[in-house]
């Protein structure tokens, strides 16, 4: 997966405005956190798979797949 089919499938299946994600993290606006990560990912210099934002959204991204599916 890529930062383009990411787009795609948030853009198709929107997540719910806000999330309490991980026991120490809520997102309260979950627009605002996937255009914080599109943006960043999109303009690191280097290997992507060293950015912080990007294992971020991965890993919102397989949790979103993975709570769509248990829908």
């Amino acid at each position: 997966m890529n930062l383009e089919e990411i787009k795609r499938y948030f853009e198709k299946n929107p997540p719910p405005a806000s999330v309490d994600w991980k026991p120490w993290a809520k997102i309260s606006d979950t627009q605002k956190f996937l255009g914080s990560c599109y943006v960043t990912v999109s303009t690191f210099k280097g290997n992507v798979e060293t950015c912080p934002s990007w294992w971020h959204l991965k890993e919102f991204y397989q949790d979103m797949v993975k709570l769509n599916e248990v829908k």
